[in-house]
């Protein structure tokens, strides 16, 4: 070989981090329809998005199945304190949901360990209280859960709990693709577990026509 055949690895800064010691699955992914891509947009909570971050999550209803415990009183100090661990927290990337301008609700990825994205993550959410009912949840999931797969080439699956009485997730979880895992845990028997693996997904065109 050459000197002009011969190849060398990139310096490891020079990899992505989403690339790093990661098996790479080339599949393709089907995008959205750009009518429905342009329904939403997902941005990082910012400091001043406080007082609608208190006001949306200061409601008992909305945490009745969140894995965590309703932190009443949600004071004014800690949706800064939220905020701002969502936006320096490596774990996980956060983002606020704005339709027609307006935030309506949060989209989360929790990777599975560390801070690299590994192979697999956690996708939850949840959708304040006034938007309820109107059709948004299952396609901000869906477009949250294609970005995901979009912007991080060596994500595999996406995994989501779900509480056994939240019909509602349930039956967004099932139309988007995920598929309940073989074995529960057996340390949160309440809460379903689901999977969805790289390249599955959606009805794009049934889901643009949707109304839930």
């Amino acid at each position: 070989m050459t000197q002009t055949q011969r190849t060398h690895a990139p310096p490891l800064r020079d990899i992505p981090d989403t690339l790093r010691g990661k098996r790479i699955n080339a599949l393709t992914l089907t995008p959205p329809p750009e009518t429905l891509q342009s329904m939403f947009q997902f941005r990082s909570w910012h400091s001043d998005d406080a007082p609608v971050y208190k006001r949306m999550l200061d409601d008992p209803a909305l945490w009745q199945f969140m894995p965590e415990d309703y932190p009443a009183p949600m004071t004014l100090d800690l949706a800064q304190d939220l905020i701002a661990l969502s936006q320096h927290a490596t774990h996980h990337k956060v983002r606020a949901v704005l339709w027609n301008g307006q935030i309506v609700g949060q989209m989360r990825l929790e990777w599975a360990q560390g801070a690299t994205p590994p192979a697999s993550g956690e996708i939850s959410y949840w959708l304040g209280r006034a938007y309820w009912g109107q059709g948004l949840s299952t396609r901000m999931v869906a477009l949250f859960a294609y970005r995901c797969f979009s912007n991080f080439p060596a994500l595999q699956h996406l995994h989501a709990r779900i509480h056994h009485e939240n019909t509602p997730s349930l039956r967004i979880i099932h139309k988007l693709g995920f598929q309940p895992t073989p074995e529960p845990d057996p340390h949160t028997p309440d809460w379903g577990q689901f999977v969805l693996p790289r390249g599955a997904g959606p009805d794009w065109a049934a889901l643009a026509g949707d109304g839930a």
